[in-house]
């Protein structure tokens, strides 16, 4: 009799242990984990996530555009925004050749980085025309650089076109810039007579 109180015993725990395991598997008696999960770090916290906006319309139509197929913004039709009295801007920076050395340091080094566009001589760097969103300006031609003075020169120089030319005075001081414009119009050459 004893035996078998045993075995009904053992049998009855191995029945409560497969019910227990099978409530949990199902989420019954399961406790709460006190510590919520940390929250991926790419997600702000449920606080300064803003609220969900109204739902967007589905084109049935068109598939949704890819990150890869939005338009970037196109810059290539950037100007000059240049101020009415830039051109006016006297050099202050004489044309010695220890100016125009400086400026043809600064025009090739990292600083003023305009061989990068304009290449060696001034009328554009072929190689480099692939990677940029348009042909630069032939500073080159005598013709064109002989319109411009120094101060409007040194303005270009200094701000730039958004998205084309980056801006001389983020890299430069304004010394500098003014070599820069010094060396710049020793490149202008008469064109060649075809």
């Amino acid at each position: 009799m004893i035996r078998t109180n045993r075995f009904a015993l053992v049998v009855m725990l191995l029945l409560l242990s497969s019910l227990a395991i099978s409530l949990e598997s199902w989420g019954y008696g399961r406790t709460q984990n006190p510590i919520p999960p940390p929250a991926p770090k790419s997600m702000p916290p449920a606080s300064q996530q803003p609220p969900p906006g109204p739902p967007q319309p589905v084109s049935l139509t068109q598939p949704p555009e890819s990150p890869s197929q939005k338009q970037q913004q196109d810059f290539s039709k950037n100007t000059w925004e240049l101020p009415e009295d830039a051109d006016k801007t006297p050099n202050p920076v004489p044309a010695t050749p220890e100016s125009i050395a400086k400026g043809k340091e600064l025009y090739f080094g990292k600083a003023g980085n305009c061989v990068f566009c304009h290449g060696d001589t001034g009328s554009g760097n072929e190689a480099n025309l692939p990677k940029l969103r348009r042909k630069p300006a032939d500073i080159s031609n005598k013709e064109r650089m002989a319109a411009m003075t120094d101060g409007e020169i040194f303005w270009k120089v200094s701000k730039g076109i958004n998205g084309i030319m980056p801006a001389g005075e983020k890299r430069m001081s304004e010394e500098e810039r003014w070599h820069v414009v010094n060396y710049v119009r020793t490149l202008a050459k008469d064109k060649p007579k075809s």
